[in-house]
């Protein structure tokens, strides 16, 4: 059986060097995390806010009008 924890952890950096500082202590922990788990990884994401997406609007059909059809007989 193959399992895979993932933890996460945010963090607030005030530039580069706060970031430095907080990718310097979680690789601490991890060096004592693969005394247990050997094959443990670290992988650091910048987590921008992104901007809500719009949702697409619907295409308008040229049928719909909104007019009653003139039918002939």
């Amino acid at each position: 059986m193959r399992l895979k924890a993932t933890f996460t952890i945010e963090l607030e950096a005030s530039d580069f060097v706060e970031a430095a500082r907080h990718q310097r202590v979680l690789e601490e922990k991890l060096a004592a995390l693969r005394e247990t788990f050997p094959r443990s990884q670290l992988k650091i994401v910048n987590g921008r806010e992104r901007r809500q997406a719009r949702p697409a609007a619907r295409p308008i059909n040229p049928n719909i009008t909104g007019r009653l059809h003139a039918y002939s007989d």
